[in-house]
This record gives structure tokens, sequence and C-alpha cells, in this order.
């Protein structure tokens, strides 16, 4: 098996080529876990390293407006899946619902296999499916039962995933992005390249096109925080960055616990204690030392994604595969005081999205996007490059006419919400424009039924709290504007706009997309 690739130069993969190749695409979708918009290169990080990504983006789509609509993995990875907003697909981890298998079909990995595809999984799941003889959700089989290629896990993977699932017993490396490497390059071999492969991972026929989802567990924090400094670990993880320590980025709007004179949230909206394994927020030495982490983990998920790219070309099929790559959110690194994501502010809404098409002509090549994009608009994209529609309920927009320049009635505003209740988060829903945002939040009790929250700002219920921001002039939102008289019509049309959202959101179904699985 080839080894990861360790400098861009081994795969400048001809995607300079401008040939458009026959039938339908090879699809790679690669996601990676709490990764900001702002940890890439290409995206004007001032240390981080990640050459293969950057010149992915010099030759593709940069959507440098890119966001998820709820900002926690299983929601907004279920929404990925569903190209559907959480208001619609029902699945959280307060929910007490999984996906139905009729709706797990009608994803895109799903619809893109009934067509004809091979597909194949790596990594990391979050999202519970189904019901069988051998349990529910994560323990019923029917996902991993789903794919021709199955080398994943449900839950965190942790650094070292092979100390909690067997699945990866048979690869060489011993840390979580290099074992998820040696797993999509053995898929993208036309033999098994595993000492001892398991019943679902097979040979890849060459007749067929594929679609492989390649799922992270970094630079979450499940990922960083359980990184060891073994002897075995690549050096990478062991030295890399630790030399350049003090020029790391501290955000513009990062507070220490010391330095907090005034919360941002008032307490009886957010009473700011998140879980331990985001205290690291908390002194600028221990976020300089998970901001190491973060960086060598990013890189090496950079790493992986040349070394795919490099397989692709290796194989002659290039010129033929179109390559995603985001992360299902983002993350606060101490803004204001805040550590942990679900927070509406823009360190967790916004995510890095870069698509890849070697069949666009050159000269639609290399742009960055300013519209508006959210990860429900992957699932239509992909199913329509493969030539086959959105699935009915799908709410996300196909990009593929920003991807082509092409003139179209693109959204000005996107609706994002926070359902999960745990943690002792607030819900929260939002409207983001280009220039605005407001955001409100309602009653954080627990003992609201999940099923009621979906419908209770729809039915009327009133918010605790409201914030308004003019991102034009204040990026790092650190006013807010409700009560400002020169922003009172601004508030108004927010407020409006955003039940108009949430209705839409909630929308209507043709079949129930989910079924409990306890008393929640």
């Amino acid at each position: 098996m080839n080894r990861w690739v360790h400098t861009v130069s081994f795969f400048l993969f001809g995607l300079s080529l401008g040939t458009v190749s026959v039938g339908r695409p090879n699809i790679l979708v690669i996601l990676s876990d709490d990764q900001r918009a702002d940890h890439l290169g290409v995206n004007g990080h001032p240390v981080l390293r990640t050459p293969n990504l950057d010149h992915l983006a010099e030759e593709g789509i940069n959507f440098r407006n890119a966001f998820a609509s709820s900002t926690a993995c299983t929601p907004n990875r279920t929404c990925i899946l569903t190209g559907q907003y959480e208001r619609k697909h029902g699945v959280n981890f307060n929910s007490g619902s999984l996906l139905k298998e009729e709706a797990w079909q009608r994803t895109y990995p799903m619809l893109l296999k009934k067509a004809g595809y091979y597909v194949g999984y790596v990594g990391k799941n979050h999202t519970p499916i189904g019901k069988s003889d051998r349990g529910v959700g994560y323990q019923s089989g029917v996902m991993e039962g789903s794919f021709n290629y199955w080398y994943g896990n449900h839950n965190h993977s942790t650094f070292y995933p092979k100390s909690k699932y067997p699945i990866y017993l048979n690869a060489r490396a011993n840390s979580q992005v290099e074992i998820f490497t040696e797993g999509a390059l053995n898929f993208l071999s036309e033999q098994n390249g595993f000492a001892s492969a398991s019943e679902f991972l097979k040979s890849r026929p060459l007749d067929q096109p594929f679609c492989l989802l390649v799922n992270l567990n970094v630079p979450h924090n499940k990922g960083t925080s359980t990184m060891r400094l073994l002897p075995k670990d690549p050096g990478l993880y062991k030295s890399a960055y630790r030399d350049q320590i003090e020029n790391l980025p501290v955000p513009a709007t990062y507070l220490a616990e010391h330095e907090i004179k005034q919360p941002k949230l008032p307490s009886h909206v957010y009473n700011g204690k998140y879980l331990g394994s985001y205290d690291y927020v908390k002194s600028r030495a221990d976020l300089r030392e998970r901001m190491v982490r973060v960086c060598q983990t990013v890189e090496g998920v950079d790493r992986m994604v040349g070394s795919l790219l490099g397989k692709l070309q290796q194989d002659g099929v290039a010129d033929k595969t179109v390559t995603f790559f985001t992360s299902d959110h983002g993350i606060q690194h101490g803004e204001h005081g805040l550590g942990g994501k679900v927070l509406l502010y823009e360190e967790s809404l916004r995510v890095p999205m870069i698509v890849h098409d070697p069949r666009i002509p050159q000269e639609h090549r290399g742009r960055v996007s300013e519209e508006l994009v959210l990860s429900i608009d992957l699932a239509p994209t992909i199913l329509e490059l493969a030539g086959l529609p959105a699935d009915e309920e799908m709410q996300g927009m196909s990009l593929i006419p920003l991807m082509h320049e092409k003139s179209i009635d693109w959204r000005c505003d996107f609706f994002a919400e926070n359902l999960f209740t745990g943690q002792n988060y607030p819900r929260i829903e939002a409207v983001r424009e280009k220039e605005f945002k407001y955001i409100r939040y309602f009653s954080k009790s627990h003992r609201i039924p999940y099923r009621k929250l979906l419908l209770a700002s729809i039915e009327g219920e009133s918010p605790t709290f409201e914030e308004l921001y003019d991102l034009s002039k204040d990026p790092y939102e650190k006013k807010n504007l409700v009560g400002a008289k020169d922003y009172r019509m601004d508030l108004v049309r927010l407020r409006k706009r955003c039940q108009q959202l949430v209705i839409q959101a909630k929308g209507s179904l043709r079949y129930p997309l989910t079924i409990p699985y306890h008393s929640k």
C-alpha cells in the first residue's frame, strides 16, 4: 500500500487538464471535525501548513462564506447526508430519535448506490440509523451494511482508534488520520491492501463510478486531547509547530477566564459553564498548546488529502473525480471568553469548503466565491453531478451554477439553529445575511420534549434574549445593537425574517424521517 504523501509535489496531478471526462464522475467527500474556516493556509492562517488543500482550492472553488446550519456533530453530519435542516430531519443528541431506514435510503450516498455507484465509508459516524435484531441506532448494523465498503466506527474515534474499535486492528498505523488514510487508499485500490481484511473490505470494481466518504474526528477534542506523543507516532504529532507556539494567533476577541468582567450572554440565557474538555480556552498557555495539536492534526489531514489525490492521479482517474473538502462545523477558541460550539457566533458557524471538479474549464477554476453556501448544499450538488435529481425532501441548493459562474438567483440569507439543550446550552435560532446577523434565545429547560422544541417558536414562543450585529462594521460581533435606535428597522425586519425561515426549515414531510428510541 502506498504511504501517504508528505509534500504537494507528488500529486500535482493534472488538475490543470481542461478535458471533460465521459460519464458520471467519481465523488470523494472529506469531512473534518470542529475545523474552523480560518484553519487553512489558503484562508489566511499565518502558521498552519496545508499545501495540498491550498492547491486544491487554487485549482477549484474556495467557498469563503460557507456555514453549518447546526453547529454540533450529530445534527449537522445528518444535515450533510440528508440535505435537510435539523428542524426537518429531527436528529440530535437530545432528540431521543434516530433516522428511519426509509429516510436513510434517501440520503445522497444511498441514492448514488441505487444509481450504480460503488459507495465506501471510512472513519467516524455520528448519525444513529435504523432498528434491527442487533439493536437500534449505532447498534443496528444498518449503516455499515448499507455501504459496499465500510471501514468506520460509530461515535468518537479518538487519536488511537485501535484501542476502541477492532475493525482498525489490521492497519499498519496507530494514529487516527493515518489509519483512515490506509482505509481510504485501500478503497481506491483494485485489491485489498490489508493483512487481514474484514467482511466489509472488498476490492473496488473498476467498471463502476465510486463515491467515498472519509470522515475524520480531528481536530475535535476527542482526537487532539487523546494525543500521547508515543514513540511510534509520526514525527508530525510530536514536534511540529512547537517551535512556533508563541506565534500561533490568539483570537482578536479572546478573553482568558480571569479577564471576563461581563459575560457575553446574561446568566439567565447561558451560564457559561461548559464541558471540561473546553477548559483549554481559559488560559493563553493552554489555548496555545491546543493550537499546536490542532495545527498538527489539520496538517495530518492535509497530508492524507495529498495521498488520496496522488493515488487518483497514479490510477488515471484524477480527471474524472470531483473532490469536496469541508468540516461539520467550527468552534469557539476563547472568543468573548467562550469555549465549545453550538453558540451561533461566526467562529462556530463558519466552515471551510473547497470543491474541485477537474472537468470545469481552466478559466472557471481557482476562484473564491463569496456567496452564502451551507452544509445542506452538498447533497443536491453531488446528486446533480451524478446526473440524479435531488430528493424531494432536500432543502439545500446545488452549487454547480456557482462552480460554473452561471447567473442564478442565490440565497441572500440563511437560517441557523441550536436545539441541543444538554451541557447548559440554550435553544437558539438565527438569521445570517451578508451584512447582518440576528440571534434569538429561548428557554433552556431540559423538561421540554425535543419534538415540542421543533415547533415551539413556530407556534409563538417568545425569545428570552436577542442579539443583532452589523457584520459589515463589527465582524467580531462585539456590539449587540438590540435597542440601538438607528438599527430599529433592521431588528424588526430580521425578527420577521427569522420567523419565516424557521417555518421554511421545518417544512412539511411526505413520510416520517425519524423514529423514537427512548422516552424523551
